[in-house]
């Protein structure tokens, strides 16, 4: 009976051995840990590409303001200007487009506050006085010509102190006044007349860089605007001409102000 029972428990022994030793489920014990890593990190590397396009695109987009525009901080545009002489005068110049200025420039303005603002200009200006030929004067302009008139070709910079009455008006210029100063170089001047010549036809006669004619021109003024379009008036501080025996030609100009936003 012990033999049959030692027996009976060897086979039990041998069998639970070789269940334990087979050879169908020990490699997939061994395989089930590493499929479970590649399955989380396949899973793992997209979440965090999708997370990362995502910070790049709108949080920088979110968090960087703009500093350029109408009513930020800093503004540029282009302008152009035309305005016309006015005021008395001895030297007897015509009035109207004869006597006029152009001017086509760029303005850089820093928003100072929610009130002020500094602009700062530089522009070309071409003034022009057409003179009256029926006028008496005294030399070298003289008289007896059928047109006359002298010419300055300048390069101008201005400064200006805006101030805009209105806090709230969003992302555009809005209304503004100006109080502005300038100052520039003739850096070619003109003195051209035209009549009938001595034997017949007729003569036009050109003069370039006379003496004359002053370099150097500045005034202030005062500008009155809404968005891009603007009313202008300067007063001319310097004089135009050189010599204590010439009267001075018209020191006002009013005109018009063209902004390009």
């Amino acid at each position: 009976m012990v033999a049959a029972t030692r027996a009976a428990f060897g086979s039990s022994s041998l069998s639970t051995s070789n269940a334990s030793n087979s050879p169908m489920r020990g490699p997939t014990t061994k395989r089930l840990p590493v499929v479970l890593l590649l399955l989380a990190l396949l899973l793992a590397g997209p979440a965090a590409r999708a997370q990362q396009v995502l910070l790049q695109t709108d949080v920088a987009s979110d968090t960087i303001p703009s500093r350029t525009g109408p009513n930020r901080r800093y503004f540029g545009h282009f302008y152009l200007g035309y305005a016309l002489a006015a005021g008395p005068s001895a030297l007897g110049v015509r009035y109207g487009f004869p006597s006029s200025e152009l001017q086509l420039g760029g303005r850089l303005k820093r928003r100072l506050g929610p009130f002020f603002a500094l602009n700062t200009d530089l522009r070309y200006a071409y003034l022009r006085y057409g003179l009256d030929p029926d006028a008496a004067r005294p030399g070298p302009f003289g008289r007896g010509f059928d047109s006359q008139y002298f010419s300055y070709h300048q390069l101008q910079g201005e400064a200006s102190l805006r101030l805009s009455p209105y806090r709230r008006r969003g992302n555009t210029v809005g209304r503004y006044l100006d109080l502005l100063a300038y100052g520039g170089w003739a850096f070619a001047t003109t003195y051209a007349t035209a009549g009938p010549g001595p034997s017949g036809g007729r003569l036009e006669v050109v003069a370039h860089q006379p003496d004359y004619l002053a370099r150097w021109q500045g005034g202030v003024g005062l500008r009155l605007g809404s968005n891009s379009l603007a009313l202008v008036g300067r007063y001319r501080l310097s004089d135009a001409l050189r010599g204590p025996d010439l009267p001075e030609p018209p020191r006002w100009q009013l005109g018009l102000e063209i902004g390009w936003f």
